[in-house]
């Protein structure tokens, strides 16, 4: 990400990746896994590069996507609590490099530098709204209408400059299908829909977005026309 490191990510780059009994994992490709439901909660994890899934999967297979975290952010915090396992499940969706840090060092950092607890109680609090506002979402909206939030959002985080004014996104619509809590036959045809009228465009495991207003104001339209019936 472009916007400035805030300590806890700046502290974990500079006194942590370093460290003996830190891992470097480099992944060559997709679907590569992180950790699994049920492996055990003893680690953190900060990107370096690429994209990473963090998903629940059910008994019938299907899996929603509960977040996706990109360069510059950590991940696997569910190791600070006293939960033995991990509940969640994470997977790359994007090539690139994660430092797995052992809960031990990662707890001796802030002990030595207790202010980054204040880093960490953002870091909660940010997941808990970013759940808050999925369930809004699921229950509140419809697919187009997430369809266009969640192609904004990734837009501005993730998206790859193309093209000039363009930003391509590294998700199938199988993937964005789970992350916005949909089947894929209706994200697809809700894609058609959209990449018709110019809102988007579709290409080989990415999602372009010509213009992130175009987006929002797309979005907007379909909010206000909620209201109206």
């Amino acid at each position: 990400m472009d916007s400035p490191l805030n300590p806890l990510v700046a502290a974990v780059r500079t006194e942590l990746i370093h460290l003996d009994g830190v891992t470097k994992f480099s992944p060559n490709r997709r679907f590569a896994t992180v950790y699994s439901e049920g492996s055990p909660a003893d680690t953190i994890f900060y990107v370096e590069s690429g994209l990473v899934k963090i998903y629940k999967r059910g008994e019938d297979n299907k899996e929603i996507i509960l977040q996706v975290v990109g360069p510059g952010a950590l991940f696997g915090e569910h190791a600070l609590s006293t939960e033995a396992s991990r509940t969640i499940a994470a997977e790359v969706l994007q090539e690139g490099v994660i430092y797995v840090i052992p809960r031990d060092l990662f707890l001796g950092l802030c002990e030595r530098r207790p202010e980054l607890w204040r880093d960490i109680s953002a870091l909660l609090l940010a997941r808990k709204r970013e759940l808050e506002k999925k369930i809004e979402l699921l229950c509140l909206r419809d697919v187009e209408y997430r369809i266009l939030y969640y192609m904004a959002e990734l837009a501005k985080v993730f998206g790859a400059k193309a093209n000039g004014s363009e930003w391509s996104i590294p998700l199938s619509q199988g993937e964005l299908a789970s992350l916005i809590g949909a089947t894929r036959e209706t994200t697809s045809t809700t894609l058609n829909s959209l990449a018709r009228r110019g809102v988007i465009r579709l290409g080989r495991r990415q999602l372009i977005v010509p213009s992130i207003d175009g987006v929002l104001a797309a979005a907007d339209q379909k909010s206000k026309a909620a209201k109206v019936s």
